[in-house]
């Protein structure tokens, strides 16, 4: 019983990180230090200095990032950017995740955001990578059309069909290109450096619904 109590009470700590944690379910986003995993609960150190406990299940996804330069990007690694464009058509990278393989068809292609148009998904295949002018170059699989015009567009959910198109994007310096790979449990280390998806429910019990690993741990001695 005592156990019982004492994870109501962290569980309810962390769901003080959201205004609306009362409601049925709530999606939180915590960053913090794992302190330690026991197999079904994780127990994280957030940034703020309070400790909660966030249940895992079979489903969550679990992921391990790490920071990467342009020099690191190759041809034929995959990759879903967002960037900004200019008044004169160029692209400008705000985010750069690379993936260990292409998800599906239907998220590939280059389109604007619905909130804001200005913002561009480009998400494809990179043919190449120039550290010297901060500049990367795309192939990626659009939604097709009467040829007349470039590229563009969400790739068919059917994965037939459709264009085959190019982007140019440049990169600042200090964009962050991260590296994302599967992974699992094993990866729950103490010291592990990690963001945390969860959602709250009425009772505010947390479960993650999602973990990116960011710095790897170290077994407890």
């Amino acid at each position: 019983m005592k156990r019982a109590v004492g994870f109501a009470i962290c569980f309810a700590a962390g769901a003080l990180f959201s205004p609306d944690a009362w409601a049925d379910t709530q999606t939180l986003h915590l960053h913090g230090v794992v302190q330690a995993f026991d197999g079904n609960y994780l127990t994280l150190k957030a940034d703020s200095g309070k400790t909660t406990l966030v249940g895992v299940q079979p489903q969550t996804r679990i992921v391990r990032s790490r920071i990467m330069t342009l020099g690191d990007l190759k041809a034929g690694d995959y990759v879903a950017t967002l960037s900004m464009q200019d008044s004169k058509g160029n692209l400008h990278v705000q985010s750069v995740r690379v993936l260990a393989s292409a998800p599906s068809s239907s998220d590939g292609g280059q389109y604007r955001l619905d909130s804001n148009s200005a913002r561009i998904v480009t998400n494809g295949t990179i043919s190449a990578a120039f550290p010297a002018t901060n500049t990367l170059s795309l192939t990626f699989h659009g939604a097709g059309g009467d040829g007349s015009g470039p590229c563009t567009g969400r790739a068919p959910q059917d994965g037939s069909g459709g264009c085959t198109g190019t982007a140019d994007l440049l990169l600042a310096r200090g964009v962050p290109i991260i590296a994302v790979t599967n992974g699992d449990t094993s990866l729950f280390l103490p010291g592990a450096i990690v963001s945390v998806s969860a959602t709250s429910d009425a009772a505010s019990l947390l479960t993650a619904s999602s973990v990116s690993v960011e710095r790897d741990g170290k077994p407890a001695q």
